[in-house]
């Protein structure tokens, strides 16, 4: 998959999302451009997987996803995935770096601290 960056000479506009079901809106925020340029270049540190994205429960934490002006990245328990137009490339993150980076941009207050709580403690085994 073509995943370089992209040689527009328009800036990404990023923002980010926690799926967390919890009976109030699910959290979104605008993300600083250095931490979305940060998170890009983790992605690209992490070893490419054949891992499939983990199924979400039907309660509680179920992920979060970085959005740029033309790509996204869902993260889910040690699996990040890059979907850019209909092409996607997974990489492996069992210590969930990207996922805790994803969410430690968020405003403080933004996340419910169980999330924050459940992500740090949970690293996720080799597969």
């Amino acid at each position: 998959m073509g995943t370089s960056k992209s040689a527009s000479a328009s800036p990404h506009v990023w923002s980010a999302h926690a799926s967390v079901f919890s009976g109030k809106p699910d959290p979104t925020w605008g993300v600083e451009d250095h931490v979305g340029e940060e998170l890009e270049r983790l992605w690209y540190s992490l070893p490419a997987t054949d891992m499939t994205m983990p199924a979400a429960p039907p309660l509680g934490y179920r992920g979060c996803a970085l959005l740029s002006t033309d790509r996204m990245w869902l993260a889910h328990r040690g699996v990040v995935e890059l979907i850019v137009d209909t092409q996607h490339e997974r990489r492996g993150d069992p210590a969930r770096r990207f996922e805790q980076a994803v969410l430690a941009s968020a405003p403080p207050g933004t996340i419910p601290p169980w999330v924050i709580a459940e992500v740090s403690a949970n690293h996720v085994d080799s597969q």
